[in-house]
């Protein structure tokens, strides 16, 4: 059977419809990687050329349908539980710590996270297993953990709880057992951590209703967009963040070796992957930025 090739040209409509879309800025050299990945899609839809599949994408009957298909052929969603011990070391031993009493002080009990780009789920569930390990009184708190992605697909991926032995590898073998139940080759978590976390989909470049966030975690998503993007979604987290709390991105971080991005976002850098909001405006944040 004839390979299926993308153009150059087919290229260049099907990376702007992705732009469109969900702000994924798609460079030229990602040709090769886009043709293979949206080369399953064109098989299991009986379809000769991308051209076809680009049609197909604009055609507003087509579109509801494939478009789930198609954003997550073209992001990535690897991703496993506890991924970066330090980091869920700071969550559990200073930050969950620190924020607890700071509350119980205030005399306030709610507790909110943000999962942004939440993928399968896998740290939305980390978190939530965190929250629940760390909190003895938890029926005193009201504890909420968002967790949204673009793509349709992979929240309802996420809903079901079920995990691969790669997705739950790096876990203690303690809270594995403690957690998750398993059978059919696969574990699948506990209702008591997966009914602390609500998914539901969402597009970074728009505003996040509802946000005062003590804590969100951007990971592994700003390398994805152009300069213009990443701006857009960094006012959106500032916008979300409660004062006090913190952002978390992920290992490749451009906020610091961007210009123009540490200015937008008029956080504190805390350390390596880690920012937090002051608690009084800076006078050199952008206004309106």
């Amino acid at each position: 059977m004839e390979l299926i090739k993308l153009t150059a040209d087919e290229f260049k409509k099907i990376a702007k419809l992705v732009y469109d879309k969900s702000g994924i800025d798609l460079p030229e050299s990602k040709l090769t990687l886009l043709s293979n990945r949206l080369r399953k899609r064109l098989r299991e839809l009986k379809l000769d050329t991308f051209q076809q599949y680009h049609e197909l994408l604009l055609n507003p009957k087509k579109y509801e349908e494939e478009m789930p298909h198609f954003l997550s052929a073209v992001t990535t969603n690897e991703t496993y539980f506890f991924r970066n011990e330090n980091l869920w070391k700071f969550v559990r031993q200073q930050w969950l710590t620190e924020l607890m009493e700071e509350k119980t002080n205030k005399n306030v009990s709610t507790i909110r996270v943000w999962s942004a780009a939440s993928s399968s789920g896998e740290e939305a569930y980390t978190t939530a297993i965190c929250l629940r390990e760390g909190i003895k009184d938890l029926s005193q708190w009201k504890v909420s953990v968002i967790a949204s992605d673009i793509s349709q697909r992979m929240l309802e991926q996420a809903r079901q709880g079920v995990y691969s032995d790669y997705s739950v590898s790096r876990m203690d073998k303690g809270l594995l057992k403690k957690w998750f139940q398993h059978k059919d080759d696969k574990y699948h978590l506990k209702s008591e951590i997966k009914n602390l976390v609500n998914f539901q989909f969402h597009n970074l470049r728009d505003p996040f209703p509802n946000g005062q966030f003590d804590l969100i975690f951007l990971r592994n998503v700003l390398m994805y967009f152009d300069l213009d993007m990443k701006k857009k979604v960094l006012v959106t987290v500032r916008d979300a963040l409660a004062k006090g709390g913190y952002l978390v991105v992920g290992d490749v971080d451009p906020i610091r070796n961007t210009a123009g991005l540490s200015e937008v976002l008029s956080f504190d850098y805390c350390g390596p992957n880690l920012y937090c909001k002051p608690r009084v405006t800076k006078k050199t944040a952008l206004a309106g930025a």
